[in-house]
């Protein structure tokens, strides 16, 4: 049984919610489209399946997610209930306090390459594509000796959407990118501008048109938090 603070104050119930550990993450990753318990969990893949069955659990028991089969009754998916979707202000509002008042806690620890290419494809603008499949190497440097595995990631970019590879998929590449994975966590948030990166820290080889072309698909001329935020939703 979950523990509360005793209180009847609407912020401490509210806050048996959303405030546990997880919670706030996981509710992340269903606002920006994951439904299926797979995808869920790639976008916090340092939580155990365990623990992401129990908080999904609790938030069902809590009328904040439905559970359903899907329709070819391979497996459940999950979605926000009305009192679900009603967090959206709320993430909203975390996100912002934490762009402007929490990027100088990032630690080495953050750097995820893999988590960073899984934020980028649900940032792609697909109608932004050409009719053509785009495929985009990543070489990353300064990852930290934990993520080694992740220097070099594909991007695979469709019309009718993107993907990772953590392997070669086999596809001609039309574009490299080679620079530290903080200047690419930066450039993603906002803290830097596309404009304002130098070839000596971030490199693309490939052609010149789509270079040109790639801030407008992965959305790096917007700045997060200011003209984007990700939650299927304009900032207001």
């Amino acid at each position: 049984m979950k523990s509360g603070y005793g209180e009847f104050c609407p912020i401490a119930k509210a806050s048996e919610i959303f405030a546990t550990r997880w919670t706030p993450l996981v509710l992340r990753e269903l606002m920006l489209g994951a439904h299926s318990f797979n995808d869920i969990h790639r976008g916090v893949p340092l939580m155990s399946r365990t623990l992401l069955a129990e908080r999904l659990r609790h938030l069902e028991q809590d009328g904040i997610v439905t559970k359903r089969i899907q329709p070819d009754g391979s497996t459940y998916e999950y979605r926000l209930t009305p009192s679900g979707e009603a967090f959206h202000d709320v993430l909203r509002d975390l996100s912002r306090w934490g762009l402007a008042h929490a990027r100088d806690r990032l630690t080495a620890d953050d750097l995820n390459p893999g988590l960073l290419m899984w934020r980028m494809r649900k940032r792609v603008d697909v109608s932004a594509l050409p009719e053509h499949r785009v495929v985009i190497r990543f070489e990353f440097s300064g990852v930290p000796r934990s993520r080694t595995a992740l220097r070099v990631i594909w991007l695979v970019l469709e019309r009718t959407g993107a993907d990772i590879c953590f392997k070669d998929p086999g596809y001609a590449v039309d574009l490299t990118v080679r620079g530290d994975v903080a200047i690419l966590v930066r450039l993603y948030l906002g803290h830097v501008h596309w404009h304002e990166v130098s070839e000596k820290t971030l490199s693309i080889e490939g052609d010149r048109q789509m270079a040109r072309q790639l801030p407008i698909w992965l959305q790096l001329h917007r700045q997060l938090g200011r003209d984007y935020l990700p939650f299927g939703r304009p900032a207001a």
